[in-house]
């Protein structure tokens, strides 16, 4: 590696580094793991020896940041159970006040008023975690009835439920810009 090459390398790293975390942040929501990822990105450039010159380094680390974090996104996804995440809470902590918002006993109210079958689906295939095949034989019923059992289900929850989860996406919406401007600030 050249040393002008490095000496453009560490440019690059003192003077974007924080548009390439954030850029990282918005994919992977871990402050802690969006550095990790830029600065693995800066390590595996400089430990290429040889290889091929880079011409644009902010549009390559760039598109290098993306892609590992979107990369980090698809290999951390796994599918929880919906009952892992009904007591799941909010918080927001602004000099020791916090808002702590609880939706289990609304989730569960509103998996009570589902329609009788719609609702023995939900449970087996979201709350319990099992397969479609698996819920179908359970029931006795088909692959596509479950299918359309859930499909219901889910419109009948997300209509009871409209008001608290928009109340939810509007406090997420506010509290990235909050975590933006802490950024941004210093």
């Amino acid at each position: 590696m050249t040393e002008n090459l490095q000496q453009n390398i560490e440019l690059v790293f003192k003077k974007h580094y924080k548009e390439f975390c954030l850029l990282s942040y918005s994919y992977v929501s871990s402050s802690a793991l969006a550095e990790d990822i830029v600065q693995d990105i800066f390590v595996e450039i400089l430990a290429k020896k040889g290889s091929t010159p880079i011409t644009n380094l902010k549009g390559y680390i760039w598109r290098s940041v993306k892609y590992s974090s979107l990369k980090q996104v698809k290999n951390s996804k796994k599918l929880i159970p919906i009952d892992d995440t009904i007591g799941f809470t909010t918080l927001i902590s602004e000099e020791d006040n916090r808002l702590e918002i609880d939706l289990g006993p609304k989730l569960h109210g509103a998996i009570a008023k589902l329609p009788t079958q719609c609702k023995n689906v939900f449970i087996i295939c979201a709350l319990d975690g099992q397969k479609y095949q698996t819920a179908a034989i359970s029931l006795g019923i088909s692959v596509n009835t479950v299918k359309t059992q859930m499909k219901k289900a889910y419109s009948i929850l997300r209509k009871n439920l409209h008001n608290a989860y928009l109340f939810l996406f509007i406090l997420d919406i506010i509290t990235r810009f909050l975590i933006l401007f802490l950024i941004f600030s210093f």
